[in-house]
This record gives C-alpha cells, sequence and structure tokens, in this order.
C-alpha cells in the first residue's frame, strides 16, 4: 500500500539509509583532508554532493498533499466498487 502512494517507489530499507549517510560521511572527511592540505594561494576543491536520496526527493515534490489525498479517495472508490461487485454476485 504504502510502494502504491509513493507512485510504485518502494521505501527505502534502514540499510539503504545508513549507506548513504555513511557515504555522505566518508566524502566530507576526504572533502575535509584535501581542503586542509591546500596550499592557500589556490582556490579549495568543491564541496562533494550529497548521496542522492530519492526516498526525501519523493515527498519534498507531493506539496499540499492534495495529489495523496485525491489517490487515496480513489483508491476507496474502487474498494467500495468491488464490494458491491462481489454483494451483487458479478465477481468472485
Amino acid at each position: 500500500m504504502r510502494t502504491a502512494l509513493n507512485e510504485g517507489r518502494p521505501e527505502p530499507t534502514p540499510e539503504t539509509v545508513l549507506l548513504a549517510d555513511i557515504f555522505d560521511m566518508l566524502q566530507n572527511v576526504d572533502w575535509h583532508i584535501v581542503a586542509s592540505n591546500v596550499d592557500k594561494k589556490t582556490n579549495l576543491p568543491k564541496t562533494p554532493k550529497p548521496y542522492p536520496r530519492w526516498w526525501l526527493q519523493a515527498a519534498a515534490s507531493k506539496g499540499d498533499g492534495s495529489d495523496r489525498v485525491a489517490r487515496l479517495e480513489a483508491a476507496r472508490a474502487r474498494k467500495r466498487e468491488r464490494a458491491q461487485a462481489i454483494a451483487a454476485g458479478l465477481i468472485a
């Protein structure tokens, strides 16, 4: 059900979240080491980009949640229609 509400994207496992955090931490440690050993007259290297967290991007892009509410209402309507069809003997 939660995957369907996430537009088909599965929820991340705890291991996925932890590995993304570890990746970011290692990138930052590496950047700090390089930045501390660079000559002060040169420019610092660019800061590393964080690991893409697709599970947060999906939540942020939903906005006010009206799309989610509409999908939930549509699912409830389909459930009612199916229950009525079963009660009428149209489907098993």
